[in-house]
């Protein structure tokens, strides 16, 4: 009796603390976190959760031609970039190397997919560059005529507003100044690629007031659109002239003058001019007239020692501090000087630009000399998030070999949601049939059996939390097909217990012998079971096929529990019925159709 309550305290301590695993939807001891947002603060998949499915393969080349990474490359750059996304806060990645040269990332409930790809990179390097000016204009190809949905004109009002789209109320009532513009529509890759140009032009801009103040004039960077319609004709914008348009893809350009036949700027009368020059159906090129040349300068991630977000003392604003070793710091110091004498002697302010990947990440001007090592980059519009990926993207160096974006698919969320509501009913649904016979046929084993298979699947829950396991649709498929295997486990312990009552044995005797007789055949089905598993993981890792993988995880764990809930549980309640009273109603230990056993051991 002294076992059974030592055996019944250990189930339902283990049954509370899985309880609260589960209740609480996230967990946090220390450094230890699990949980999020979603059901009981399980790890869905992409299947039931929605996200972003991407494959890489490897881009690396030597001699010019293509090259097979080695594991221990594959290996170093899973880390690299799972703790790029996972230090971001956009979530827990799942990364997978498939083959030798391919790399699978799954985010699920990713909102921000664009953002995790510019963590995730796609080259191998970091490399810092002195940026000069020059006013050569230079073309910017980027934008082509795809990325522009229309081209109009309009009049800007002095708060911002279109005229065009102010209600008639509302402009009647105005007496604010209006500027002749041209608006153009981008597509949403037009506008993502103008943006960082037109916010370059305008922190150009910005900076050369800034600079003009302290005595330092520089020429501002123009923008020159050059438009092809009844005319062709360029107009030259700086910073003050480029508006967005509230939360659209449209881009303002107030346009005070026109050139005349000798390229002199005229002043406009009225608005019906611009639409002369335009015409029905215009086109628009760009280009900056101050163009830039970034120089190699041998300064790269080899020569970063630390990079972290910070506040800037006194004013809080967001911050990235960098720290140099003693190469760095010398080729750093040599540029910031350098940079700073040229502006000193000309106005004109070079930049240190940061390229990651092959893409910028900033290029922070230059206030004064730094020599010691240590720096802090600033920027108008750096927010928490943003200094803290900056910090991130510059801490992580680079990624050990360059990849490339191979396959893209995005999961919508909905259908997540709606794969997982129908899951859950279809396990619901089974769980309660399994039940419903294990009660009506196996009567009080039946119901022991039933509050067993709760309790096994508690634990497989809080395990699944805990390790965590990522359910996916076949991972759930193999969580109920675990219930069913947890069933087969007391089935064949009863009817084993039913032949020692058959023979004559009591009750209790029965329960023990039962027990001990169904294990071998418990223990063997299930070692197979988990063989087969072990299997099914080995192959879908070698292939590539995570579905098979993640039913094979969750399988298995399902089944190594089951054995556990079968032997322990459901024995230790066994046992303490058959030491109460109402193990003297011998019929309800009986199945249905064993009316001759309940007469024999009445006779």
């Amino acid at each position: 009796m002294r076992r059974n309550a030592r055996s019944l305290i250990t189930i339902f301590l283990v049954l509370v603390v899985c309880s609260l695993i589960l209740i609480n939807q996230e967990i946090k001891i220390g450094n230890f976190e699990r949980g999020s947002d979603t059901t009981l603060g399980l790890s869905l998949g992409l299947d039931l959760q929605g996200g972003s499915h991407l494959v890489y393969q490897s881009d690396l080349v030597e001699n010019g031609e293509n090259v097979e990474p080695t594991s221990d490359q594959m290996a170093s750059l899973v880390k690299t970039i799972e703790r790029r996304i996972n230090s971001s806060g956009l979530g827990v990645p799942m990364i997978q190397i498939l083959g030798k040269d391919r790399l699978l990332i799954q985010l699920p409930g990713i909102k921000d997919p664009s953002r995790a790809k510019v963590l995730i990179g796609e080259t191998a390097r970091l490399e810092f560059k002195h940026r000069t000016f020059d006013t050569t204009p230079i073309p910017v190809t980027e934008i082509e005529s795809k990325h522009i949905i229309s081209i109009s004109t309009d009049l800007l009002r002095q708060d911002g507003k279109l005229i065009s789209q102010i209600d008639t109320e509302s402009l009647q009532n105005s007496e604010l100044q209006k500027y002749e513009a041209i608006v153009v529509d981008f597509s949403d890759e037009g506008s993502n690629i103008f943006n960082p140009i037109g916010g370059g032009i305008r922190e150009d801009y910005i900076k050369s007031l800034q600079s003009g103040a302290a005595g330092n004039p520089m020429p501002p960077s123009q923008l020159l659109l050059n438009f092809e319609g009844n005319e062709k004709f360029s107009i030259p914008v700086t910073g003050n002239q480029i508006v967005k348009y509230e939360d659209t893809n449209k881009y303002i350009f107030s346009i005070p003058a026109l050139p005349d036949p000798d390229g002199n700027p005229v002043p406009i009368e009225s608005i019906e001019q611009i639409e002369q020059k335009l015409g029905d159906s215009p086109t628009v090129s760009f280009a900056t007239k101050s163009g830039m040349n970034d120089e190699d300068i041998g300064l790269t991630g080899d020569d970063l020692n630390n990079a972290y977000p910070n506040q800037q003392q006194g004013t809080g604003k967001p911050i990235v501090n960098i720290e140099f070793n003693d190469n760095g710091t010398k080729i750093f110091g040599d540029l910031t000087t350098q940079i700073y004498s040229r502006q000193q002697e000309t106005g004109i302010q070079d930049r240190i630009a940061i390229i990651l990947d092959g893409e910028e990440l900033i290029a922070p001007s230059v206030k004064a000399p730094i020599t010691a090592g240590t720096a802090f980059i600033d920027g108008p519009d750096f927010t928490i998030e943003r200094v803290r990926d900056l910090a991130l993207l510059l801490e992580s160096g680079r990624l050990p070999i360059p990849i490339k974006l191979i396959q893209e698919r995005d999961v919508d969320a909905i259908l997540g949601a709606e794969s997982l509501q129908k899951s859950v009913i279809a396990g619901a649904v089974g769980l309660l049939l399994v039940l419903l016979f294990m009660t009506m046929y196996y009567r009080l084993p039946g119901i022991i059996a039933a509050l067993a298979l709760l309790i096994y699947a508690v634990i497989v829950l809080s395990i699944f939390k805990i390790l965590p396991v990522t359910l996916t649709l076949s991972g759930v498929a193999a969580a109920i097909l675990s219930i069913g295997m947890a069933v087969d486990a007391n089935i064949l312990i009863f009817e084993r217990m039913k032949d020692e009552l058959r023979i004559g044995r009591t009750l209790l005797t029965s329960i023990n012998t039962g027990f001990n007789r169904a294990w071998p055949a418990i223990r063997d089905g299930n070692v197979s079971t988990l063989i087969t598993c072990g299997i099914l993981y080995w192959f879908s890792e070698q292939l590539g096929a995570t579905i098979v993988q993640g039913f094979a995880a969750t399988l298995a764990i399902g089944v190594s529990i089951s054995m556990i809930s079968a032997i322990f549980v459901s024995r230790t309640l066994m046992r303490l019925l058959a030491l109460s009273p109402i193990s003297k109603n011998i019929s309800l230990f009986i199945p249905s159709g064993g009316g001759e056993i309940s007469k024999k051991l009445k006779s």
